[in-house]
């Protein structure tokens, strides 16, 4: 058993009934609670009834893509999401970021790969929630890293997914200082990215900003340093 997996509860929405088998069997033999669905359909059921500690989506499925259901879950709740793909290109890692998801892992991948995966985001997860409700202001927004969103004066809460949420805390850990792509990947704990080249910070960025920019087209806290990375103005 996984010691460090305290009966965590996670839902496999796969309609390839071999993979998710061997995945249910395999993480059950380290702990975890497991429960699978054959499709988007009945994963909302099943949620609806008990949400889930992490999801591992497929992304093509028969009838709604597994891309709506992670943009719902990101949407509704703190959940963790790990997208399951057999397509490695730039344009699918970054729209899977777009789309919410914590990490991604591209098919066939090895199994304990995959338990790698999930140890991380849940040793993540315990990590934040030890640091207790400590909030980080800037403009009039405030960083709730124990409860991972934003809350603006206005009374709006923001959700933000696990990469979200680190970046957001090393840009309030380091403003007025350039984050160069690097550093964030490595914060983020974004894998399987392409190198100096890879585009998927920008995405991130991007989300970052429709989250908390008055006006993504000219953002006021997190500055572009063409060919260097980023810059966070708290104010």
């Amino acid at each position: 058993m996984d010691s460090g997996s305290e009966t965590r509860r996670i839902l496999i929405v796969d309609d390839d009934d071999t993979l998710a088998m061997q995945v249910n069997t395999f993480l059950a033999e380290h702990g975890y609670a497991v429960e699978r669905a054959s499709n988007v359909g009945h994963a909302r059921t099943m949620i609806a009834q008990h949400p889930y500690d992490l999801y591992l989506l497929d992304i093509v499925m028969p009838g709604t893509s597994g891309k709506v259901l992670c943009r719902e879950i990101a949407e509704a709740s703190r959940s963790g999401i790990i997208m399951v793909s057999s397509l490695s290109d730039d344009v699918e890692r970054i729209a899977l970021l777009e789309l919410g998801a914590d990490d991604y892992i591209v098919k066939p991948f090895n199994m304990l790969e995959l338990l790698a995966r999930i140890r991380a985001y849940f040793r993540r997860m315990q990590v934040d929630k030890s640091r207790g409700q400590r909030l980080t202001r800037f403009g009039p927004w405030e960083f709730v890293e124990s409860e991972r969103h934003l809350r603006n004066d206005d009374g709006r809460l923001v959700s933000l997914t696990s990469s979200e949420a680190q970046v957001m805390r090393y840009f309030l850990a380091n403003p007025g200082l350039v984050c160069s792509r690097e550093d964030i990947l490595a914060i983020a704990r974004v894998r399987q990215h392409g190198g100096t080249g890879d585009r998927s910070v920008d995405a991130l960025v991007r989300r970052l900003r429709a989250k908390i920019e008055p006006d993504t087209a000219n953002p006021v806290f997190i500055e572009t340093v063409w060919g260097q990375g980023y810059v966070f103005r708290p104010s």
